[in-house]
């Protein structure tokens, strides 16, 4: 490879300058001395001038001499440091190029305007599998397949129009076989004129391949969700159709005159058929969330009715356990508001349903305040309870898919894991969040943040 910096000449013109100053100020000198001389012997012949004049005029002329010496010696010695100076730099630089050409872990070459290889490095040889004395000289398009050979060459023009490019080429290897590589072109720039290109070539055959696996593995992927989430839609259904149909059975049974007995097991169908209704709902929910077509609301809401709504839901199973349940709505929130009713209180009744199951005596509250924006209100809801609590590390997995805190939980009060999970995913689609701070053995509060709006400006 040639060396990019040009070897010097033998003789620069900045010495030839210097030894030319030098004789001119040995010229100068001398002339002054013998002007001085001159003087002097004038003087003694016309004026009568005592000796001592003629002294301080050689003194004077001799400190002239040597001032002048002195700064051209100066200046001298100033201009060769400084060419050292220049000279060392640009052997540094050339090295620093060398060690970088050489030792780059990619193919680095570069063309001449006819498309030529002119310099290669190790890394070349080894992607190409040609050696640099048979690659030097050679044009890139010997080594294109034909269905690259085209746009290739127009790359290669904008390069040469002084257009830094990017791209993919398949290249032929001296075995045949073809391989990937990402080039990074840059024009060579001299002066004004373009005189060759510069490269930077990965080869990423692999990379390619990978990507093309992974590329496939997502598409099997999704096509199995999608058919997971069909499935559970399509099964969903055809349970909860006839799953509705025995609970209005039920519910018409409880208008007879039944025995304590019977009654008793009526109510233990009621009880268990909404239950298992829930859970059909439940993976309804998620099936439509993962396919991505859960709709959502923008109809007028009260928080108030919200709020009773969801307490009547759940107090008959907490006074069942001796919990007491409490609803306050703070000073100054806004209740008359616009959203999805349906999908907030779904939220909700989670959140209290699970605060009620965890809870074996004391007490659940929800708490709902605004934080200060009076153009959109955010409604913060805030479900606390005394129960069992949470640990640091089982919150980490609490809101993913069909988990709970572990598995005694699921042992000792039933549930799939997927209602917080579908929570999560709601509350982002109102963009909002949701969030959980707990203590084992000191309860667990959740809040839950949702921007709204005003009913007014929504109608506006």
């Amino acid at each position: 490879m040639r060396s990019p910096v040009s070897s010097r000449t033998s003789s620069r013109p900045w010495e030839v300058r210097l030894v030319l100053l030098a004789m001119l100020a040995t010229f100068l000198v001398s002339a002054v001395t013998d002007l001085g001389e001159l003087r002097a012997q004038f003087l003694l012949r016309h004026q009568g001038l005592y000796i001592d004049d003629l002294v301080i005029s050689g003194v004077a002329g001799m400190v002239g001499f040597a001032f002048v010496a002195w700064r051209r010696s100066r200046l001298l010695r100033c201009e060769l440091q400084r060419n050292a100076r220049i000279d060392r730099e640009l052997r540094e630089t050339t090295e620093r190029y060398r060690s970088l050409f050489d030792y780059h872990p990619s193919a680095v070459f570069s063309l001449d305007l006819e498309g030529r290889f002119t310099s290669v490095n190790a890394a070349a040889e080894q992607i190409s599998g040609f050696r640099a004395g048979k690659l030097v000289g050679m044009s890139f398009t010997d080594l294109l397949p034909p269905d690259e050979l085209v746009r290739t060459l127009h790359t290669f023009a904008l390069l040469v129009a002084r257009e830094p490019q990017q791209f993919e080429i398949g290249f032929q290897h001296q075995s045949g076989r073809t391989v990937a590589l990402r080039i990074t072109g840059l024009p060579i720039i001299v002066g004004d004129d373009v005189v060759g290109v510069f490269a930077i070539a990965e080869d990423v055959t692999q990379h390619n391949l990978m990507q093309t696996a992974l590329d496939e593995a997502r598409r099997t992927a999704e096509e199995a969700s999608t058919a997971k989430s069909l499935f559970l839609a399509t099964m969903s259904h055809e349970i909860r159709t006839p799953l509705t149909s025995m609970l209005a059975a039920v519910e018409m049974l409880d208008f007879e005159d039944l025995e304590p007995s019977q009654r008793h097991l009526t109510d233990i169908m009621d009880r268990q058929g909404r239950a298992l209704l829930r859970l059909v709902e439940e993976i309804l929910d998620f099936s439509r969330i993962e396919a991505g077509v859960i709709d959502l609301e923008r109809i007028d809401l009260d928080l108030g009715d919200l709020l009773e709504e969801v307490m009547s839901l759940h107090s008959p199973a907490a006074a069942d356990k001796g919990v007491e349940v409490s609803a306050q709505v703070e000073p100054g929130t806004a209740v008359l508001l616009t959203g999805d009713p349906v999908r907030l209180g779904q939220v909700l009744s989670n959140l209290v349903a699970n605060a009620v199951k965890f809870t074996d005596a004391g007490w659940v509250r929800v708490l709902v305040s605004q934080d200060p924006d009076p153009l959109r209100p955010v409604i913060r809801f805030r479900v606390a309870d005394s129960g069992i609590g949470v640990s640091a590390e089982q919150q980490a997995h609490l809101f993913d898919t069909f988990q709970q805190a572990d598995s005694s939980i699921t042992r000792r009060f039933g549930g799939t894991g997927l209602g917080l999970a579908i929570c999560r995913q709601l509350v982002a689609a109102m963009g909002g969040t949701i969030e959980l701070r707990s203590t084992p053995g000191e309860g667990s509060t959740f809040t839950v943040t949702v921007p709204l709006e005003h009913r007014l400006a929504a109608s506006a």
